[in-house]
């Protein structure tokens, strides 16, 4: 375990400038969707710089993920369908996945890592609408990028990661756990990090420092809105471990924590109803991944 003793989080962190920035259109969209007068010819406006994205963006609402009537040809209609929202998560979603592109090795497999990531993403998304959460969408990138830490850390130094996946499996221990007790770079600390380098939402900042802390209070004094969401994706990765969908580095599952359901209002049977929606949403998981990680 020599090498990763020798590297902390902040040598990582200070050389995440290597890793790609993300697209304009990120940001102009942000700035237009949360622009109260803005409309639908905005968005539009936005999108046509970017003919790739647009046509990524029209194969995913195409998506069984969304089964819109008779699907949709037109941006315009998409939109009118999915939402401001929902285009720009996607949107969102498909330039960090482009962005964090990297080559799978016999250490890590990118392919299990996405296909977990999007799993989690899709389960945030379906457990937000299980406890009346009010913007689902924003959930769903939540998810998708909890862990985008370990894909920086995979690419900047991969030694260094790959010899911290490796005690984790041979110790049958998380990669959460196998950093604790190599003192390894933290993917939690990294993915913080590179969400506030590439100034995303300070929700999906949160979510990726936050899923492996349980207890609330200990989550650097979080607003309340901000504790809910953290809890969402601090239990949609520990069920998407159970259901053993995708791999992210580990193949601990671990269980459920009855204080995390009850600060969720989810009851046990409700846990049992939330699972069945789960395992149907995630059908199109890996189909929507070939999309949303496409590079036409």
């Amino acid at each position: 375990m020599g090498a990763a003793v020798k590297m902390n989080a902040q040598s990582i962190v200070d050389r995440l400038d290597e890793l790609p920035t993300l697209p304009t259109i990120v940001y102009e969209l942000s700035r237009v969707i949360n622009d109260p007068m803005s409309s639908t010819g905005d968005i539009q406006k936005i999108m046509s710089n970017d003919q790739s994205l647009t046509t990524k963006v029209l194969k995913l609402a195409n998506s069984a993920y969304y089964a819109i009537p008779g699907g949709v040809t037109s941006l315009q209609r998409a939109i009118g369908y999915i939402g401001y929202d929902t285009i720009h998560q996607l949107v969102l979603s498909a330039s960090i996945i482009t962005a964090l592109d990297a080559k799978s090795s016999n250490a890590f497999d990118l392919t299990q890592f996405w296909k977990h990531a999007i799993g989690v993403a899709m389960t945030a998304e379906t457990t937000a609408r299980f406890v009346s959460y009010k913007t689902p969408s924003d959930l769903f990138t939540c998810g998708l990028v909890h862990d985008m830490g370990k894909v920086a850390s995979y690419i900047i130094a991969p030694d260094v990661f790959g010899e911290t996946i490796a005690f984790a499996k041979a110790n049958g221990l998380s990669l959460h756990e196998a950093e604790e007790q190599m003192a390894a770079p933290k993917h939690t600390v990294i993915g913080r990090e590179l969400a506030s380098k590439w100034r995303l939402p300070a929700i999906i900042q949160a979510s990726a420092a936050h899923h492996h802390q349980r207890e609330a209070n200990l989550r650097g004094g979080l607003s309340s809105e901000m504790n809910n969401i953290v809890d969402i994706v601090y239990l949609s990765n520990l069920l998407i471990h159970a259901l053993q969908f995708g791999n992210s580095g580990h193949s601990k599952v671990l269980g459920v924590p009855k204080d995390l359901l009850e600060r969720l209002r989810i009851t046990p049977d409700g846990l049992k109803e939330l699972i069945l929606k789960i395992r149907d949403s995630i059908k199109d998981a890996e189909n929507f991944l070939k999309i949303i990680g496409s590079q036409d």
